[in-house]
């Protein structure tokens, strides 16, 4: 727990999403899909809030906003970011596995954007869903961010060709893990599943799915290309995109998965 805190503190968090067309894509895609989620009224929890990108959007729009973060010093930029735009939720320290300051059946969606990530063992991944189960309304709806491991895989060979070993590549395939010295942080403290894992995870928390979407599709194997497009050029990308991120066969080589459920058939 120790490394993963160390990880985000510090972290240009709340830029990430949007300082690039490349990263700008996952929001926007994302912020697509749960639309239809959000508006005024509605009671919305975010658990791995960060520096309360999507929380602060989600209020925005006029949503009772729940943001819970394990990250102190992210906690403390979502307060402050908060303040500056002039927005009021509820913000809490705290892990994503255990949210008891959250009232049962108190939430019209559970946004788990994060948390997934990191989360390496089955006890904890399914300690989250439960949360959530818990937290949500009679036909509330959940939604979960993952990486895939098998972008994981081709992005090493893309760019970290020292960690294409069959000691890497087998625990990256069977475990979901990285433990290697020699990875990136990010990586030696993450968890990366295949889309399959995930739809298990969720189905037999007894959620039904709804949608399952490649939030940024191919589009990271090209990331220079994104990166270097006009605006108007990234909105025709931006369309396309949207408009085939429910592909399945994209989903392994997308390097963000969205999963959206709901409670109960």
């Amino acid at each position: 727990m120790d490394a993963l805190i160390a990880q985000y503190t510090d972290a240009d968090e709340h830029s990430r999403l949007t300082r690039q067309y490349i990263a700008q894509l996952e929001y926007d895609t994302t912020m697509h899909l749960l639309n239809g989620y959000l508006g005024k009224g509605k009671d919305v929890c975010e658990l791995g809030a960060a520096t309360g990108r999507y929380s602060l959007e989600f209020a925005s729009q006029g949503c009772n906003v729940t943001a819970v973060e394990l990250v102190p010093d992210q906690v403390r930029i979502l307060k402050e970011n908060a303040l500056k735009q002039g927005l009021v939720l509820d913000v809490y320290e705290g892990n994503a596995c255990h949210v008891p300051f959250i009232e049962d059946e108190s939430q019209d969606l559970c946004v788990i954007l994060g948390p997934l990530y990191h989360l390496k063992t089955v006890h904890e991944r399914q300690q989250a869903i439960q949360e959530a189960k818990r937290i949500l309304k009679p036909g509330g709806v959940l939604a979960i961010a993952y990486i895939s491991k098998f972008f994981v895989a081709g992005l090493f060979a893309q760019r970290f060709s020292h960690l294409i070993t069959p000691e890497v590549l087998d625990e990256l395939n069977s475990k979901g893990t990285v433990s290697c010295d020699e990875a990136d942080s990010f990586f030696q403290v993450g968890y990366f599943a295949s889309p399959g894992e995930m739809e298990t995870l969720v189905t037999q928390s007894g959620f039904s799915i709804l949608l399952h979407a490649a939030t940024d599709s191919f589009s990271r194997y090209l990331d220079s290309g994104v990166n270097s497009l006009t605006p108007s050029q990234y909105q025709a990308w931006l369309s396309y995109h949207l408009s085939t991120c429910l592909e399945p066969s994209l989903l392994g080589a997308s390097n963000h998965g969205l999963v959206l459920a709901k409670m109960g058939d």
